[in-house]
């Protein structure tokens, strides 16, 4: 499926900020499931972009502005392909703990941040009543069934920084949460797994509201490497699937991260559109970056008094929808 995939975020200020520095994860990543054909990014304030591939491959591009401002925009369009090639989840059936297993591969059986070992996340484990020698696929399932009958996917009622602990209590949230705590009880059972951030293309017709980045997991087998898995929606991840990052919580991979000197209240607003589009394809890969005209100031155009309240804080960020 060749899918077009346009994210705009927007922070606003209730007064003028005099620097700020953002770091943002929207650029596809080409993998064996997925192609890559092009990528743009605009920032506004108009700024130097420099960018970086971090320790699981993802791209990540940084800015910073260091004149008066009160709004930063970032959009990123990007056209990929997909052809996914995982196994069917049940026909996994590698035994875990999984033994010989690559180093590197340790990271994804951690628990901790906003996955920590708690009483409530074993008493969630113990409830599974998972068979003694069930291969890894059918672990899979039984997770993702259990936290589709016991959970309510509501927006508004846990934070980007929510943990599993809170999830757990509220029996609500959104996809974040349905995936840190699919990970959790898999990393229990002794399966490497990690946390997936992209985007979820739905049929216009279908969704009431523009979409969200979402976020789903993969889990790794001896036989069959990692293979992707949606506990939200408890199925396999299929053509409508599209990948920007990896990591082992959505700390590693948020949208967006940054901080700000200033004394101004900060606002965040998102939108994702994902469309199927029959465009024509470039040969090779393109990438491009564009301006967007927002104004700055050498000096700050509000009250003086201003000047004496200058303090560093941390920006907001998305939640995965």
């Amino acid at each position: 499926m060749l899918l077009s995939v346009e994210h705009h975020f927007a922070f606003e200020y209730d007064g003028y900020i005099s620097e700020s520095f953002l770091e943002v994860r929207v650029q596809p990543k080409t993998t064996v499931h997925q192609t890559v054909h092009s990528f743009l990014l605009a920032v506004g304030p108009p700024s130097r972009l420099a960018r970086y591939v971090d320790w699981n491959d993802n791209v990540t591009h940084h800015f910073n502005i260091t004149r008066f401002h009160d709004r930063i925009e970032v959009l990123a369009r990007s056209v990929v392909s997909t052809h996914p090639q995982a196994p069917a989840v049940a026909a996994v059936t590698d035994v875990p703990p999984f033994g010989g297993r690559p180093y590197a591969l340790l990271d994804f059986l951690q628990l901790g941040g906003p996955v920590p070992l708690t009483p409530a996340l074993r008493r969630f484990h113990r409830a599974l009543k998972l068979p003694r020698g069930a291969g890894a696929g059918a672990l899979v399932e039984a997770v993702g069934g259990q936290i589709h009958r016991r959970f309510t996917y509501r927006k508004d009622v846990t934070r980007y920084d929510s943990t599993t602990e809170d999830f757990l209590r509220l029996g609500a949230g959104v996809c974040q949460d349905f995936t840190h705590l699919a990970l959790g009880s898999l990393r229990l059972s002794g399966i490497p797994c990690r946390y997936v951030s992209g985007y979820l293309h739905v049929d216009p017709a279908q969704q009431a509201e523009p979409a969200q980045s979402h976020a789903w997991i993969e889990f790794w087998s001896p036989s069959h490497g990692w293979i992707p898995f949606d506990p939200t929606h408890n199925r396999p991840v299929d053509e409508r699937y599209i990948v920007v990052g990896h990591g082992r919580t959505y700390d590693d991979v948020p949208p967006n991260r940054g901080i700000y000197r200033g004394s101004a209240h900060e606002r965040l607003q998102a939108e994702v559109r994902t469309s199927a589009t029959t465009q024509r394809v470039p040969l090779a890969f393109q990438e491009g970056t564009q301006p967007i005209d927002l104004p700055v100031f050498k000096e700050n155009p509000g009250r003086a008094g201003d000047y004496d309240l200058i303090v560093v804080e941390a920006a907001a960020q998305q939640q995965q929808q």
